[in-house]
């Protein structure tokens, strides 16, 4: 026998249930109407048309269609939305003219533990009908399964990495923080700010392919955590990146969790596998190489207007390179420049004054188009020299762009010091990139009339 309708009207169900996902993602999946529609309903269910307006005052509209065919048609509207704390809307079953036969307002709270993510989901009938007993009656039993298949949807294996850092926290929260310097170690993050809500993206080439990376900052921690969701555009899946610092004095301990790997498509450039090789080789060395040099460094970057592969040309041809190498008023005579890994670089450079400067390295990597590294020993003729490892990366931002960056770290503050006091070292840097901007706008311009006769 049916409850009768009066004793529904006011009633509370109470579901909670537990996923092993961070609270970011199950959100998520509460809330993107492409994932939705993998689990809203009972199991056996579909949802032909899943319209979710996610905003305050946005319209709800899904129709579940029953194994045998039946559908059900469901309308609604959100009330309250706090993300990724809480959800608040409210929806109910539609007749055939599209009036509701009932109305819940759902009370979604999502709680965060241990990577694991608690919801309590209180749901209360605020209007109902006759014909309504049956579906109501049957909300806790037909919820719980929907939850059922949420959980197989948001389950995953984090992927983890550990390391320490021979730097402060303070330091290391800047390089996971700042803009600028993730340029450098990192990517180069547009419109990224450290603000929870933040949206910003970043765009990696890798064996022709371009990733255009989609991120929202969900958690901020000052000196403690940041967590950004990260989705590719264009490809399907959400996944959820974590930063944790933890002081060691003088030294920081950094745990990296990367969540949802398994939402992304079963792919080769996706698999779990290249993500650990990506994250081992930027945590393991690109950010420990710049939070533990950083005081025995000299960075120095500058925008060309050219083309990477033009840039690469100029960079690697002894031709080209005696044009545009060392600060204005110098000269260069290269003596033998074999760019490969163990190759030889001699050269001397001449400056205004006459003075030479012998200088002799052994390139380390070369990865073309994209970077070049090198030990470099320089000295003035009959002076003291100094030793240091010099690398040049080599950043697409376009067609006719591309940054060149300048890295030298040299073995002690005292030697970086001296460098720039005793060579000027930096503005000799700044010099040479300039001139080097300007032979390429000669290169580009010789080129595009051998193209054109």
């Amino acid at each position: 026998m049916a409850t009768k309708t009066k004793d529904y009207l006011g009633r509370e169900f109470v579901i909670t249930r537990e996923f092993a996902a961070p609270r970011e993602l199950v959100f998520k999946a509460w809330t993107d109407p492409k994932q939705l529609v993998e689990w809203w309903g009972p199991r056996g269910f579909t949802n032909p048309v899943c319209e979710w307006d996610v905003r305050v005052g946005g319209k709800i509209y899904d129709v579940m269609r029953a194994p045998n065919g039946d559908d059900y048609p469901m309308g609604g509207v959100f009330r309250k939305i706090t993300p990724p704390e809480r959800l608040v809307f409210a929806c109910g079953a539609l007749d055939k003219s599209g009036k509701l036969l009932f109305e819940f307002v759902h009370d979604a709270t999502f709680t965060e533990k241990n990577g694991k993510t608690k919801l309590t989901l209180r749901s209360k009938v605020t209007m109902t009908t006759p014909e309504a007993n049956r579906y109501i009656g049957g909300f806790t039993m037909g919820m719980t399964s929907s939850l059922e298949r949420l959980a197989g949807l948001v389950k995953t294996k984090p992927f983890v990495i550990e390391r320490i850092l021979d730097a402060p926290t303070a330091l290391v929260w800047r390089a996971l923080t700042s803009a600028e310097d993730m340029k450098r170690w990192y990517f180069d993050m547009q419109h990224f700010q450290p603000e929870v809500g933040c949206d910003f993206r970043f765009v990696v080439e890798h064996e022709g392919n371009v990733y255009d990376h989609r991120c929202q900052i969900t958690d901020l921690v000052p000196q403690k955590k940041i967590a950004y969701t990260w989705r590719f555009e264009g490809h399907e899946g959400l996944s959820l990146v974590t930063f944790e610092l933890f002081s060691r004095g003088r030294k920081t301990r950094l745990r990296l969790t990367h969540a949802g790997l398994e939402s992304f498509a079963a792919t080769p450039m996706l698999a779990r596998d290249n993500f650990k090789k990506g994250w081992t080789r930027i945590i393991g060395l690109w950010l420990k190489d710049f939070v533990e040099n950083l005081d025995r460094e000299i960075y120095i970057s500058r925008v060309v207007r050219a083309p990477r592969e033009l840039v690469w040309e100029a960079m690697t041809n002894p031709k080209h390179v005696v044009n545009w190498w060392g600060p204005r008023g110098f000269t260069t005579t290269i003596e033998k420049m074999d760019v490969r890994p163990g190759g030889l670089w001699k050269h001397v450079m001449q400056g205004p004054d006459g003075t030479k400067y012998p200088n002799k390295s052994i390139f380390k990597r070369v990865e073309k188009p994209s970077c070049i590294v090198f030990s470099h020993g320089g000295r003035r003729e009959n002076g003291p020299g100094i030793r240091f490892i010099s690398t040049w990366s080599f950043d697409s931002l376009g067609p006719d762009q591309t940054r060149v960056s300048i890295h030298m770290v040299f073995p002690t503050v005292a030697k970086r010091d001296f460098v720039v006091k005793e060579f000027g070292a930096i503005e000799g840097g700044k010099q040479t990139l300039a001139r080097l901007d300007e032979f390429l706008k000669t290169m580009a311009v010789k080129k595009k009339s051998r193209a054109v006769a």
